[in-house]
């Protein structure tokens, strides 16, 4: 197998763990979070998944950008259409870290700074903007996945 190969699995790999940690944590925990009533819990929960989450998606995003990079520089060239559909991905997971660190980030911040006895009032509010943006960061490595997908099989991965 050879070196390009190798970068091409290990490319895919890693935006492949970072959009399946999104999607996990949308369509699984952030459902949950929803539908939880009481502030007590919901604060405790969130805090519990900030816990397990917040350590490993950067490492997998940041991958996954530089395996963007990585695709880019192994594809026949960067004008190539190969080359292009990874530079495509790799912007979308660079939009993936603007929208967390813009939103997501700070939010989770501050909840994890809360008291589970007496979270603010608007926890509700809050609740829900850091959803909808974790939908939006999530449907956007939808497509730059699906760039890196094509980009390894036009390149002759």
């Amino acid at each position: 197998m050879g070196i390009e190969i190798v970068i091409r699995l290990v490319a895919l790999l890693l935006a492949a763990l970072a959009t399946g940690g999104l999607m996990v944590n949308w369509i699984g925990l952030t459902r949950a979070m929803a539908r939880i009533s009481s502030a007590a819990a919901y604060t405790e929960f969130h805090q519990a998944t900030n816990r397990t989450f917040d350590p490993y998606m950067p490492i997998v995003i940041f991958g996954a950008i530089l395996g963007g990079v990585a695709l880019a520089a192994v594809s026949p060239g960067v004008h190539s259409t190969s080359g292009q559909l990874a530079i495509t991905g790799a912007v979308g997971y660079a939009a993936v870290i603007a929208i967390s660190l813009s939103t997501n980030v700070p939010t989770n911040r501050a909840i994890a700074s809360w008291s589970i006895q007496s979270p603010p009032e608007n926890w509700k509010a809050i609740r829900a903007g850091w959803i909808r943006w974790h939908i939006l960061r999530t449907l956007v490595s939808i497509p730059a996945l699906v760039c890196y997908l094509l980009s390894g099989l036009l390149a002759g991965g």
